[in-house]
């Protein structure tokens, strides 16, 4: 398990991670969501060593990684601006990975670069950013760490290796426990994969939930009266209106609370039309982080 309590990076007057605290469970797919400048990639490398803390704490497995590297000898960050030793193969850096991490599989690293029909004496400076990536990934998981951490996951993949790569990712996780953190701007991705989000805006934390969750914080409601009506025919004690818009007789509204409560209050109201709408979670994100 990974907790992150009140944590705090400053990059001079700027905060670029400001109190944020969130759990990871072991075994889990977990999406850290966010804008462009959000701080995903700060807490990235905070977790995995790469920034020291101005304040809080990260911890894994009940360690602190601030208590020497080996709390963190399980984990393997994938960072969105990749690294390879100059002039490097993948398979000279395969050797590397073995070397430097115990449980690397070098029979899972064959089936893997034969699966995505990689370029394994190819230099790597000569690939393209889809393989690149795609090495990248390969070698991560043929190291078999504890945890995972991805920034922009499948940023330059193909349709067909996105697929495929995220199956690879979702066996692991249940097969041997493995837990990946998923930094990335795509809610597609998210959708598709994670089992937890948490979205990260300015720095902070603005939500955390389980999946399924999350899409039901807010309550999108298609309403519809006799005459044409402004925000107040829809206003109630504690409504919360996050997001307002009328056309005419028929308005959708973005509440704040629960959908019991909103249609209680609106059905006293008699209208017309009354339908409760699914939101995706790009129409959360976007609306819990205005």
């Amino acid at each position: 398990m990974i907790n992150a309590t009140n944590v705090t990076k400053k990059f001079g007057d700027l905060t670029a991670l400001d109190n944020v605290g969130l759990t990871v469970e072991t075994g889990s797919v977990f999406g850290l969501v966010g804008s462009n400048g959000a701080g995903k990639s700060t807490f990235m490398r905070a977790i995995s060593g790469i920034y020291r803390l101005d304040g809080g704490s990260i911890s894994i497995d009940g360690r602190d990684i601030s208590q020497g590297p080996e709390v963190r000898n399980k984990l393997i960050y994938v960072p969105d601006d990749l690294y390879f030793i100059p002039n490097s193969n993948m398979d000279s850096m395969a050797r590397l990975c073995a070397n430097s991490r115990t449980d690397f599989d070098e029979k899972l690293y064959a089936e893997l670069s034969d699966k995505f029909e990689a370029s394994r004496k190819k230099p790597i400076r000569t690939m393209s950013k889809g393989m690149k990536r795609q090495a990248a990934l390969i070698l991560a998981i043929a190291s078999k760490p504890d945890i995972l951490l991805i920034d922009e996951t499948f940023d330059g993949l193909d349709v067909i290796k996105r697929h495929d790569m995220k199956e690879i990712l979702c066996d692991a996780v249940a097969d041997r426990g493995l837990t990946v953190i998923l930094a990335t701007h795509s809610m597609r991705e998210v959708d598709d994969m994670c089992d937890t989000i948490a979205m990260l805006h300015k720095g902070r934390i603005t939500l955390q939930s389980e999946l399924d969750e999350a899409k039901t914080v807010l309550c999108k409601v298609q309403i519809a009266f006799p005459d044409t009506f402004n925000q107040d025919a829809v206003e109630f004690e504690g409504a919360g209106i996050v997001n307002f818009k009328c056309d005419g007789t028929v308005a959708t509204v973005i509440y704040e609370n629960g959908r019991e409560e909103v249609e209680r209050q609106l059905k006293a109201k008699n209208p017309l039309l009354m339908n409760v709408l699914p939101l995706s979670l790009e129409e959360v994100f976007i609306y819990k982080n205005r």
